[in-house]
């Protein structure tokens, strides 16, 4: 939906026209391009004639919405509005989305758009104090966007434009053109700008989905794509290549929709994905994924070590191997590793601690005499690297980067999974750097209505060489398929319980969860959100709104009664043995618990495939954690395995 000044103006001509009993309709002889615009967002109907024009019931609404809001003294009349201004588009109703998740509450980034607009306000609120709320005009939009559907019509010329640009996400001076092409791929919903101002845009999911059709097809017609066309196609999807007539079957394969013989060819599947998307509303989420310096430089230690278990079969990636791995890092070498470690540190030790452990750095050559700075003491410095390394391989289990193994003499050792290998080699490959959630996401929320990064998330991308010229990387793309393939298995991490246990059920904005740690934590506070947002736990909006998600609820329920001391008392060794026991177990419905006979635990070990020394600490965990008892796995155990679900439903 695209509602600029000429578009608005159209809408109050043809209304002015139906007013006067002019047959409903109003004739455009010269300067058609809005009415079109507004014909392919269905707000206007064509007459009689291709030169007529009347209002649909959805054009009608958002005339009615209009004059309200400039009788109330939201907007000025549309003669008065600036040369292009945009009161709605793509970043509009991104805005009024992300709010509407958000309790209402709106962004800081989208609270001056919004208000200009006239779709929200200035209130006091008990929940917030003084903030900026939706009001009902923007609710009403939403309404009509929702309902009027866009139709979609390609014809050559703007084929040839869609094949000529970048897919996204990229700058918005990638699109210079002198004709509309772009308020035509708008009005359709095939391309989305970003949050506030359309700085950056994307062809969003079904935008692609068409892009890759035209690619495949052929061009015989003036119409490449029209409603007829996917009228015929869904009939041939449903019935068959017999239910066609012979002018139906011609006009399909003159397209290259299909061969002589009926079959299917790839124009015809890439066309079948746009009729998909259209008619089942086939948008995924925005999904992410984060990677860390000291989870790459883990997987390079494993490596590492399999490289050597070739000549030495006794010598296995398990912690300790690792371990001894990282020692041989020079810290000076390796400045990433070092800042993972100071948030590491920084947040075990407090902000206090923040100046010294710079001091510390500047001073270190090696990671163990880092450790041994701050942890004197006998080995105790040893047993907090090992803690460091166990929580890192937590955070690469749960996102399926490693599995645990089990040597024949019971060593408990971890393998890179097919996707961590696909991590490792592209770090290799590239150069070892962290992969951030908000440069992840840049290319993912694409797959979404509204697919458009703000231009902090593409600025993260571009820096990570997740996206150039104008389309994600090699990198991008790999990184982009895990965040939609990975299993994710639960985990938060000490800090991690502290920043969820924080966020309330909506109209919380990231820069007031900056405001609720020491100003000298924020680095570690953005870290920890976006491991969080990576886990599925959370959604950070493209407004600067963060929210908790289905799956975060759960895991936020389960673990209220953890206190923020305990580390990792979720993990993916934990997951396992919660999984073994309700295999085993019996579901008690009234009292939400699932009861395990203490017969049965040995075979809840031998379902989790972990040794019995591992299954019991991991069982003790949990049962400290408050998520099984002496017999059954409690309520909080039972919200970790549906959120389990829903993360990789």
């Amino acid at each position: 939906m695209l509602i600029k000044k000429e578009h608005a103006i159209a809408l109050y001509n043809v209304l002015g026209e139906e007013n006067k009993g002019a047959h409903c309709q109003i004739s455009v002889a010269a300067e058609r391009e809005p009415y079109n615009e507004l014909n392919l967002s269905n707000l206007l109907e064509i007459g009689s004639s291709r030169v007529e024009f009347r209002l649909s019931y959805w054009g009608r609404n958002l005339v009615h919405l209009l004059d309200e809001m400039i009788q109330n003294d939201k907007l000025d009349i549309p003669a008065n509005w600036s040369e292009g201004y945009r009161w709605v588009g793509s970043e509009t109703i991104a805005m009024i989305e992300a709010a509407m998740k958000n309790g209402g509450y709106v962004g800081p980034l989208a609270e001056e758009a919004l208000v200009e607009r006239g779709f929200a306000e200035k209130v006091r609120d008990e929940h917030c104090g003084e903030c900026v709320k939706l009001n009902e005009y923007a609710e009403a939009l939403y309404e009509i966007y929702l309902h009027s559907h866009p139709k979609l019509e390609i014809p050559q010329n703007l084929a040839n434009f869609i094949v000529s640009i970048p897919e996204g996400p990229a700058e918005k001076n990638a699109l210079d053109y002198e004709g509309r092409e772009a308020e035509l791929l708008e009005s359709m919903r095939l391309l989305s700008y970003s949050v506030p101002n359309t700085d950056i845009f994307t062809l969003n999911r079904l935008g692609k989905a068409v892009k890759e059709a035209i690619t495949h097809m052929a061009y015989p017609y003036d119409a490449v794509i029209s409603e007829e066309y996917l009228h015929i196609l869904a009939l041939y999807l449903d019935q068959g290549f017999d239910a066609l007539n012979d002018k139906e079957k011609e006009l399909m394969e003159s397209l290259a929709l299909i061969d002589a013989e009926g079959k299917l060819l790839k124009g015809g599947e890439a066309l079948e994905e746009v009729l998909h998307i259209l008619k089942e509303g086939a948008y995924w989420p925005a999904k992410t994924f984060d990677l860390e310096a000291l989870d790459v430089e883990i997987l390079k230690g494993i490596d590492e070590a399999m490289k050597r278990h070739e000549s030495n079969p006794e010598v296995l990636p398990t912690p300790q191997e690792i371990r001894h791995y990282l020692l041989d890092l020079p810290l000076k070498e390796y400045k990433a590793v070092k800042e993972h470690y100071g948030r590491r540190l920084n947040q075990e030790m407090g902000y206090q601690k923040k100046e010294e452990l710079k001091k510390k750095f500047a001073e270190a050559l090696s990671v163990e005499e880092l450790f041994k700075s701050f942890y004197e003491k006998g080995n105790h410095w040893q047993e907090r690297l090992m803690d460091v390394i166990e929580e890192s391989l937590m955070t690469l289990k749960s996102f399926s980067l490693v599995e645990a193994k089990i040597s024949e003499d019971g060593k408990l050792y971890y393998e890179m999974t097919p996707e961590g290998r696909m991590v490792f080699e592209d770090q290799k490959e590239k150069g070892t750097r962290e992969i951030s959630a908000p440069a992840v996401k840049a290319i993912t929320v694409r797959e979404s209505e509204f697919g458009a990064p703000n231009v902090e998330w593409y600025n993260a991308a571009k820096s990570e060489h997740l996206v150039g010229g104008g389309a994600p990387t090699h990198s991008g793309k790999v990184y982009a398929d895990l965040a939609y393939n990975v299993e994710r298995k639960p985990h938060v991490t000490r800090f991690e319980l502290q920043i969820l246990h924080k966020l309330p059920e909506s109209g919380y904005t990231v820069e007031k969860l900056y405001g609720d740690f020491d100003e000298t934590l924020r680095e570690e506070v953005t870290y920890g959100l976006n491991k969080l947002e990576a886990r599925g736990f959370v959604e950070i909006l493209p407004d600067g709104g963060v929210v908790v998600t289905e799956a975060g609820h759960l895991i936020k329920r389960a673990l209220s009664g953890t206190p923020e001391s305990f580390g990792n008392a979720l993990n993916p060794l934990v997951v396992r043995v919660l999984e073994a026991l309700h295999e085993v177990g019996n579901l008690y419905v009234k009292e939400r618990k699932v009861r395990i006979l203490p017969r049965n635990i040995k075979e809840a070990i031998e379902i989790s495939g972990l040794d019995p020394e591992t299954f019991d600490k991991a069982l003790t965990v949990a049962r400290n954690a408050r998520f099984v008892g002496h017999t059954s796995i409690n309520e909080a155990g039972l919200d970790i395995l549906e959120a389990y679900e829903i993360l990789n439903d």
